[in-house]
């Protein structure tokens, strides 16, 4: 069930296995190396270790020997920089961008390409993200924290000819450990503080273990937790914000009843729970003068602290269970059959000013409830990579059942002017019910032909048909209650509906490539795919005419050149990718200020040009060096928004034009027994456009981490000191301009802690 290869490399039992050094897997530090800069190095060769990834569906493969651009983060690399959600891998990989305003709101963007939020149960994301091949939905309502994982793989592009589920912009591929049957264990635990009012608490945990159960069974359990005080306040009511209380576990068994025959059973919870985020208001400087709320003045000058009056809250719960058979037929045929549910329970209410009125004109708060149900059956064949000829062929069938609560309360000073002013439209609670089924079925393939030992050519196709039935139901729950009130709370006015309706969409996306190996050491390609995301329904429209009328998929060509090339014996390594994507009716969603709506239109196209490079350099087999970067160019073309204002030549909204992360790795020996590795990171981000207006935008900044940790090999601890944020750097996670005000939510401030590890 597990083999060594002769050479200090471990493979893992089962088809998606993945070589990682010995002293990697008991816990060990050593130098980071493989093809992602933060994963171990072999101290013995001094060279950049190889690492297996499954991106392509073919089993194990070079990632050197991929024509795709992929990034991987190892076990190890997580474990050290302390990623636990997105956000962390995001700053990690080249264009990939990531924000986030409520729990179920997550923004994932890669190379401009992204779903900012997904307000409506029929939308889909741009960017895919799967759990063990298993497409996640709705991220931030089904995805649980990433602990105990084997790597990422973040696959960047159009997917789709080997992917269960199409996807536009590209795939984040969550991979969780596998059982082995060799036993081991670690238990990792950490205390920490953020750097703020004082110091509030950070306590986070990760234990496993795994081994065989049987000659044919093995298994595997992992429990994670974190629970931290928050690093926000809300002064008047006296309740910290962006808290965390989270816990989650896992366990798989891995049945091999033959040799031909793998069986690999998952099952997951997780569970979140928080006092929600902390909201402040500060001046939009694309507005002459003040807004009307930085303007009359806040509470305290502390960006930290909130006058939200309303309590909120966070309370998320997920879980999955996956069950995958892999059968091997002979003649290096494989037939994977993956059956899967995944489940995601969100509730949750925010303040969308984070003061009172007045000094807002409101102090509307937003509450949130989504339930989301997943069903995946996948059943693909596959060659092994011997032969001229490599394939892969698969059917894919996706149930989703999405329904998503809205509901908004707002109260305003201006409700003194009396029926039918603005205060009326300012002052009053509705709702929006919403359900989705989604049933999308696919049929897919890709062929790989070694015209001879240097030269591949690659073709694949997918075609997909979607069906959506879709309901919206609006409501103002306190209407009938205030008679003298002409107006519902914006966006709905005086109109009310409930309304079903239904549309199919189907699609078919090829792809090309061809790839040269120059030599051993160097592989060059070039590539063209074509995307596509589903379309859907306005989730919040202000008209029933608008909660009937659906927006159209949007549609993307990227063309692609790139080399994956070794130098000087494997002590550097160097990876380019040079791209070009081309969309059609690309969906983007713009707050209508007039209505207090979110509408997503589809821009007439949208170009995006960019250079990705991933670096690594190793001199000395105890030093590490790691630079990755990218550079996007993009705009909207002939985009005429819903209101008629011409936002042709402006850039994609959340798309940096530069973003790079570069850092060391060193370990230095103090005894025979005693090492001392010692890690720092910096990432950086060039100014960013918040909103498609390109109006208001964050600027430039970077961070700094660092991590210094003392090992005993022969007993396998380690203590770790580390520090995130250290230069406190400020920053938003997201941004809402309103009337002059730019209603933001900040990053976590510098923290810093000890980790204490140890592995039997």
């Amino acid at each position: 069930m597990s083999s060594s290869t002769g050479d200090g490399r471990v493979c893992l039992l089962g088809p998606r296995a993945v070589a990682l050094p010995m002293a990697w897997m008991l816990g060990a530090a050593t130098p980071a190396a493989a093809e992602n800069p933060s994963t171990p190095a072999s101290i013995d060769t001094g060279q950049i270790e190889e690492v297996l990834v499954s991106a392509r569906r073919r089993g194990d493969e070079r990632l050197q020997d991929v024509p795709v651009a992929v990034s991987v983060l190892s076990d190890e690399a997580l474990r050290k920089a302390g990623i636990t959600d997105l956000a962390e891998v995001a700053t990690r990989t080249p264009s990939f961008t990531f924000g986030q305003q409520i729990g179920n709101q997550q923004e994932v963007v890669i190379r401009g390409i992204g779903t900012l939020r997904l307000t409506g149960s029929a939308a889909e994301p741009s960017v895919g993200t799967f759990i063990d091949e298993v497409y996640v939905g709705r991220r931030g309502t089904a995805t649980p924290p990433l602990f105990d994982l084997e790597r990422v793989e973040v696959v960047r592009g159009p997917q789709g000819t080997l992917y269960g589920k199409n996807v536009v912009g590209g795939a984040v591929n969550l991979l969780t450990a596998r059982p082995s049957d060799e036993t081991s264990a670690r238990v990792a635990v950490s205390y920490g503080q953020f750097d703020v009012f004082g110091g509030r608490d950070i306590w986070e945990g990760l234990a496993y273990v795994t081994g065989a159960l049987s000659n044919s069974v093995a298994g595997r359990a992992a429990v994670y937790f974190r629970k931290n005080d928050g690093y926000s306040q809300n002064t008047l009511l006296d309740e910290r914000l962006d808290d965390q209380d989270s816990y989650a576990v896992r366990g798989s068994l891995l049945f091999q009843p033959t040799d031909a025959l793998d069986i690999h059973v998952i099952a997951d919870f997780g569970h979140n729970e928080s006092h929600g985020q902390s909201r402040r208001a500060v001046d939009d400087p694309s507005v002459p003068g003040l807004g009307a709320v930085v303007a009359s003045g806040l509470l305290s000058d502390n960006v930290r602290e909130s006058d939200a009056p309303w309590t909120q809250w966070e309370d998320q719960d997920t879980a999955g269970l996956t069950a995958r058979f892999d059968y091997r037929l002979g003649g290096g045929r494989t037939l994977t059959y993956l059956s899967a549910v995944r489940y995601g329970d969100f509730n949750g209410r925010y303040s969308l000013v984070g003061t009172r009125s007045p000094p807002s004109l409101t102090d509307a708060a937003n509450g949130q409830r989504e339930k989301y149900v997943g069903i995946t059956q996948d059943l693909r064949l596959s060659s092994d990579g011997e032969g001229a000829l490599r394939w892969v062929a698969g059917l894919y069938f996706l149930r989703e059942d999405t329904s998503l609560i809205d509901n908004s309360i707002a109260t305003s000073f201006l409700s003194a002017l009396g029926p039918g002013s603005v205060g009326d439209i300012l002052d009053g609670q509705f709702i929006y019910d919403q359900e989705n089924i989604t049933k999308s079925s696919a049929a897919y393939g890709e062929l790989s032909w070694a015209m001879t030992d240097a030269l591949s050519l690659t073709v694949g196709g997918r075609y997909t048909y979607d069906d959506k039935d879709y309901r919206n139901r609006s409501e103002c729950l306190n209407f009938g209650a205030q008679p003298d009130f002409i107006y519902c709370v914006a966006p709905l006015g005086a109109e009310f509906w409930d309304i079903r309706t239904s549309k199919s969409w189907s699609e078919f996306t090829p792809k090309a490539s061809l790839d040269w190996r120059a030599n051993e050491e160097a592989l060059l390609y070039v590539s063209a795919a074509r995307g596509f995301k589903g379309g859907g329904w306005q989730g919040k429209p202000g008209t029933e005419a608008a909660a009937l009328l659906p927006y159209d998929p949007e549609i993307a060509w990227t063309y692609e050149i790139g080399a994956k090339t070794r130098w000087a014996d494997g002590r550097v390594l160097a990876n380019v990718a040079v791209f070009h994507t081309s969309f059609d009716d690309l969906q983007v969603e713009q707050l209508d200020d007039a209505g207090l709506s979110l509408i997503i239109d589809n821009a007439a196209s949208a170009r995006i040009d960019g250079v990705e490079l991933e670096l690594q350099v190793r001199p000395t087999p105890a030093v590490q060096l790691w630079l990755s970067g990218s550079y996007l160019d993009s705009e909207y073309r002939d985009f005429v928004d819903s209101a008629g204002n011409d936002l042709s030549g402006n850039r994609l909204a959340r798309t940096p034009e530069f973003r790079f992360t570069g850092g060391v790795d060193y370990t230095m020996p103090v005894s025979s027994d005693l090492s001392l590795d010692t890690r720092v990171e910096y990432q950086w981000q060039d100014q960013m456009p918040w909103m498609v207006e390109n109006t208001v935008f964050e600027d430039s900044y970077g961070l700094l981490d660092a991590r210094v940790a003392l090992q005993a090999r022969a007993e396998q601890w380690e203590v770790a000191l580390f520090g995130k944020n250290l230069t406190d750097q400020l920053y938003r996670l997201d941004a809402i301009p309103f009337l002059g005000d730019v209603f933001s939510r900040f990053g976590a401030p510098r923290s810093y802690g000890v980790q204490f590890t140890k592995s039997f």
